[in-house]
């Protein structure tokens, strides 16, 4: 990591012109960013943070793209259609998509990413999706060929298979000798897929195919052999229980039969996952409920293309500048890691014209005071969003010297800064309720100096007082109704969320009095290199004191820090929900269902399970709005998470960078910015 200057803003005399940077401008082909830190994973079916996805987008083609406004855009698909009843919806793909490898990218590898992500083995966060088996025999009330799923024991691998002769993985219809791996006889390995089912690839030859992963090492490795192969199922006569997959119905108990099958009885399918397709250039995706945010939903990254090929070898290190395989504007060629990243115009992709600048360097401190002085200094030309230490905000806004910097930006986001309570460490409603309405959230945005809006509300949208009068028909409300608004459909669509648990500190000491365990002290995680967020763990810290809670205040490395809080590992934590797309129910709601990745709070109300499916069932928006703010209500009165503000995106822009767009969702085609060689008056 190279050694920065550091520029002590508020200490030092500040530039007297119109920028805060330097402008004299760099090689005019290379735009270099100052990213929010080190990507996780550039993995499409495991990459989790804002530092990852960004460039997922740049280096992987999905169905759609963002557009700069943050619509999604025709990208592999040119066309689509969706169903009356909202159900499927049907994309066309194009047939110059290539790899960097030079192969096609067709549906199926569209279809390959989904699959990888509802695999448990993959490990994936943004899977949310049930195990399903295939009944292999009619057992009543269930018939051969329905998907059912295991309720207990729930820890057999049921796709787990042996061979009494060694196994060659290779590619798809390759001969043994060119096998690059080989399985031991009697080694257990577990089937992913076979060939022909509805969203796997055909038999080269005729013979079904296996896709299996062998767990030689941490790594391990997967490949295809022929399905005859797997003789063996080591849990055939392992006694289970099963129940029908309803995704209607799914975390409700006691609406299913379960039935007492074998484990010879099930085979595994990835066809539960609800894809089909008709050629190599046409898939569809298949809903069991209306699901009307289904086509933005086909923009986000774990449903971008990935290549088996690569995958297969490589199952974690595949995304190595060493292995990778690209198909999106922007090709890695280095990362060095906790420094920087180097990305080039991709030679295959279909539009070339589109990737403006031929290099692009990521730079991934994390570290608010190290990027904007790395800025400041010319070393990038442009930040992420909020990474400006909130001591820098009042001099870039103009506050201190009268007039703002022009390369220095404030606009609307749509994200939610939120503290994440675990609810299995802390089972007191009452205590959780205490936490909540010991916070005043008001003085917050004069110490962070940001423009955050703050809130006691889950969804983030608009103040109400700011809406348009057609929003304010559309939302039913009037401009004195205190709050906010997420507008899903300006004019048209409106979802309104329940009030949260505001200021008051009497009935949060009152609720303390009914809390029964409260542990003490609790530890709050927040993580390092952001100013605001240790000043804001300090300022909840003191709100807590006042009612008689002892908490501890704790800065983790950022990776270190969403891996723990992924795990369970935590009392209280600071974290957000950032939504790709204006709709409560996908982007903030679905955080809060039993069982998934996400649901970091491990938090389970069947009273709000219910709402949510019957939410799900509704094709008419306004109806389901209704029931989705029913159950919001019930989840923000049992507080798992604690609202504190609606953010803003802070960000510092060279006047020479073009086309760097900043959108609601913050996310900006980083492949379409370029450096103005002209840009000066």
């Amino acid at each position: 990591m190279r050694i920065l200057v550091v520029l002590a803003v508020a200490a030092c005399s500040v530039p007297d012109g119109d920028y805060f940077g330097r402008t004299d401008r760099g090689e005019p082909d290379h735009f270099r960013w100052c990213n929010q830190g080190e990507p996780d994973r550039l993995d499409p079916a495991v990459a989790s943070s804002t530092a990852s996805t960004p460039l997922v987008h740049a280096l992987f083609v999905g169905l759609t793209a963002y557009a700069p406004d943050g619509h999604s855009v025709a990208s592999l698909a040119t066309s689509w259609e969706t169903s009356d009843d909202l159900r499927s919806m049907t994309f066309h793909l194009r047939h110059d998509a290539r790899w960097t490898s030079g192969r096609g990218v067709t549906a199926y590898d569209i279809a390959y990413t989904a699959i990888r992500v509802a695999n448990p083995l993959t490990g994936s966060p943004n899977s949310d999706s049930k195990q399903g088996y295939e009944r292999r025999r009619d057992v009543a009330p269930y018939r051969a060929g329905e998907i059912v799923e295991l309720t207990a024991p729930t820890e057999v691998d049921l796709a787990a298979r042996t061979a009494t002769r060694p196994l060659a993985l290779r590619d798809l219809g390759a001969a043994e000798p060119v096998a690059y791996a080989t399985v031991p006889a009697g080694a257990e390995v577990t089937l992913v897929m076979t060939t022909g089912e509805r969203a796997t690839l055909p038999s080269p030859d005729g013979r079904p195919w296996a896709y299996v992963q062998w767990a030689r090492d941490e790594e391990g490795v997967l490949g295809w052999v022929p399905l005859a192969e797997l003789d063996g199922e080591p849990h055939a006569g392992a006694v289970l229980h099963v129940r029908r997959v309803d995704a209607k119905n799914r975390g409700v108990d006691g609406v299913r039969p379960e039935l007492e099958v074998h484990g010879g009885d099930l085979l595994y399918t990835p066809d539960v996952l609800g894809r089909d397709r008709f050629d190599p250039y046409t898939i569809v995706f298949e809903c069991a409920d209306p699901t009307p945010f289904m086509f933005a939903m086909t923009t986000n990254r774990s449903l971008r293309a990935t290549p088996i090929e690569t995958v297969s070898r490589w199952p974690v290190r595949w995304t190595r500048p060493e292995h990778i395989v690209t198909s999106g504007p922007l090709h890695l060629v280095e990362w060095h890691e906790r420094d920087r990243l180097e990305l080039v115009r991709s030679p295959t992709y279909w539009a070339p014209a589109e990737a403006k600048s031929a290099r692009m360097t990521v730079y991934s401190m994390d570290d608010q005071a190290a990027n904007s002085n790395y800025y400041f200094t010319g070393g990038c030309d442009a930040t992420a969003s909020n990474q400006v230490p909130s001591t820098y905000l009042p001099v870039l806004d103009g506050e201190q010297r009268g007039r703002p910097y022009k390369d220095y930006d404030v606009s609307p986001y749509l994200g939610i800064y939120f503290v994440w309570l675990q609810t299995e460490k802390l089972p007191d409603r009452h205590l959780r309720r205490a936490m909540a309405l010991a916070i005043d959230r008001a003085p917050i945005p004069a110490f962070t100096h940001g423009g955050e809006l703050p809130t006691a509300q889950l969804t983030p949208g608009t103040p109400i007082a700011r809406l348009d009068a057609a929003d304010l028909a559309a939302c039913g409300v009037t401009h004195d109704t205190p709050g906010m608004a997420l507008v899903m459909a300006p004019g048209e669509l409106c979802y309104v969320p329940p009030p949260g648990l505001d200021f008051d500190l009497a009935r949060a000491r009152a609720e303390l009095a009914l809390a029964k365990d409260v542990p003490r002290p609790l530890h709050y995680m927040y993580n390092a290199g952001a100013e605001a967020h240790k000043q804001i763990a300090e300022y909840l810290q003191a709100a807590w004191a006042r009612i008689g809670l002892d908490v501890v205040i704790e800065a983790h490395e950022w990776n270190s820090m969403l891996a723990d809080t992924r795990a369970g590992k935590f009392e209280l934590a600071r974290l957000g929900q950032i939504g790709s797309v204006a709709d409560t129910e996908s982007e903030f709601l679905s955080l809060f269902r039993c069982g998934t990745p996400d649901n970091r709070g491990r938090y389970c109300n069947p009273a709000f399970e219910r709402l949510m499916i019957e939410a799900r069932t509704m094709r008419d928006r306004v109806a389901r709005n209704a029931r989705l703010r029913e159950a919001e209500a019930v989840m923000i009165e049992d507080v798992p998470v604690i609202p504190i503000y609606v953010y803003t995106q802070k960000r510092l822009t060279k006047p020479y960078v073009r086309d760097f767009a900043i959108n609601a969702i913050d996310q900006p085609p980083l492949w379409r910015v370029w450096i103005d060689p002209s840009w000066h008056p």
